[in-house]
């Protein structure tokens, strides 16, 4: 979803986020980041400010496995999968950010399980729409 404001944000700590390049390819082991304001456990309650953590890219042919046969190729996988660290429900739609751009967009997990079993979190892969959000945003 793009949003088009009426106005223009007050206060001075905005930023602007940058898009990827249509070629970009994040390296498997990136470190790179997420937030949103979900729960922080699979049965617990949502938070009053903005939570982020660190979570590594996962090579897309692993996560493939993991997922099975109908899993999307306009994805990356980060978190879940091997760590303790990754999104929970709650942050849908929030930004994954590796060396200050916005790559991916929180999709899902597995099962809506935020104990980070057995498969990796997706997102979905920004660069993959970037001429959809072109041509709506000129």
């Amino acid at each position: 979803m793009l949003l088009k404001l009426t106005r223009k944000v007050a206060g001075n700590k905005k930023q602007i986020i940058a898009l990827p390049p249509s070629n970009m390819h994040i390296q498997e082991k990136k470190i790179c980041h997420v937030a949103g304001w979900g729960k922080t456990e699979t049965d617990g309650g949502v938070v009053d400010r903005l939570m982020e953590v660190d979570v590594s890219v996962i090579n897309l042919n692993t996560c493939s496995r993991l997922w099975g046969p109908s899993f999307p190729s306009d994805v990356i996988c980060a978190g879940g999968y091997g760590s303790h660290k990754g999104f929970c429900q709650g942050d849908s739609g929030g930004p994954l950010v590796c060396d200050g751009i916005a790559v991916g967009v929180v999709s899902y997990n597995y099962q809506g399980n935020c104990a980070y079993p057995t498969k990796p979190n997706i997102y979905t892969e920004i660069s993959k729409y970037l001429g959809w959000i072109n041509s709506i945003i000129n």
